[in-house]
């Protein structure tokens, strides 16, 4: 499984459209089962999103904080800008399909600080914190009652790799990804509110345990489902793709 520098999302993130405030989600269904569906049919109803945000990346040495854009496009599209101010691209990651690409326009000392400034997601990292859908929620997932009106789903993909989600009356808390039964990536949600109809995180944090390094992204603005044009996902030019 590829790994990429940079992936400050999160991401998360999405360009602003609501001229008030968002206002809180409402909440969830009590019943597990229940709760879990309409956690899953509210991610359905947002096919395409686009964000702002600022994340501060913590490593063993130090923290690096940048802005970033997010566009998404499902089923398999997304693209991360990370940039300095007055908008000076540092990071461009875009994937497509199969096919990734990953461009640093500067070079020398802030390049290398682009490099550091963030965690190795993998592509599939990337999917399950954007894309969703199985990515998500791989294998078959089942639902049960936790403890403080939680409900707890564990989604088993093979003997090898499975994921827990925790779910709150606002929403999800928190997603963990397991390999032979080892953390492997943590991601938690919060600050849940409501955007277009839709009630979505405007705090994100992942994390990789056994690598000390995590990133904090807060959502500025969010966009839900914008009109993407294809030529926001076009392939930079000169760059050949690398295959996840």
């Amino acid at each position: 499984m590829h790994r990429f520098a940079p992936i400050l999302l999160l991401a998360g993130a999405l360009v602003a459209c609501a001229k008030q405030p968002p206002r809180p989600g409402a909440a969830l269904p009590t019943a597990p089962d229940d709760r879990l569906a309409a956690v899953r049919a509210g991610e359905e109803r947002i096919q395409s999103l686009r964000a702002r945000f600022t994340s501060t990346t913590h490593l063993p040495d130090g923290e690096r904080s940048v802005d970033g854009v997010l566009l998404v496009a499902k089923p398999d599209r997304f693209r991360l800008r990370l940039m300095l101010p007055l908008g000076i691209t540092v990071f461009d990651f875009l994937s497509v399909g199969e096919q990734t690409w990953i461009v640093l326009p500067l070079g020398d000392e802030r390049r290398r600080d682009a490099d550091d400034a963030f965690a190795a997601f993998s592509r599939d990292d990337l999917g399950a914190a954007f894309l969703r859908g199985a990515y998500a929620f791989p294998g078959t997932c089942s639902a049960s009652a936790g403890g403080a009106d939680e409900v707890l789903v564990d989604c088993v993909a093979d003997a090898a790799s499975h994921r827990t989600i925790r779910i709150d009356r606002a929403g999800i808390t928190e997603e963990t990804s397991y390999a032979n039964d080892t953390p492997r990536l943590r991601i938690r949600y919060a600050d849940y509110r409501d955007v277009s109809g839709v009630s979505v995180p405007f705090h994100i944090t992942l994390e990789y345990p056994q690598r000390r390094q995590s990133v904090d992204i807060a959502i500025d603005a969010y966009e839900v489902n914008p009109v993407l044009s294809a030529t926001a996902f076009a392939p930079p030019p000169d760059t050949p793709p690398r295959r996840s």
